[in-house]
């Protein structure tokens, strides 16, 4: 498959179909994903690409799961899953419990 980084419904950190409290860890305000905008930009390389990006005026995070997370420590997403790390562990391996960093 191409990767075409104008296309919102393949990017890999588009909100979930289903809408969740979320809170932003740049300006901490929360919010539903499903107020989280697809906005294209110049690219490093001179190109556009699409990101997620919070809808909060001048806060400049991006991506569900990346800089926008669940409220819900016990999130899952769609397919049942969800990657998240306790930021005390040294050796970065995910936790195995659900949880970590939340904006509550």
């Amino acid at each position: 498959m191409i990767h075409d980084p104008l296309d919102s419904r393949r990017d890999c950190f588009k909100p979930p179909d289903t809408p969740v409290e979320v809170c932003c860890l740049h300006c901490d305000e929360t919010y539903q994903s499903d107020r989280i905008a697809w906005r294209v930009e110049a690219s490093a390389d001179g190109g556009r690409q699409g990101v997620w990006c919070c809808p909060t005026p001048g806060c400049g995070d991006v991506g569900f799961g990346f800089d926008i997370l669940p409220t819900d420590p016990n999130y899952r997403d769609e397919n049942g899953g969800w990657v998240c790390f306790d930021e005390d562990q040294e050796d970065d391996e995910p936790d195995e419990e659900p949880g970590g960093h939340t904006c509550n």
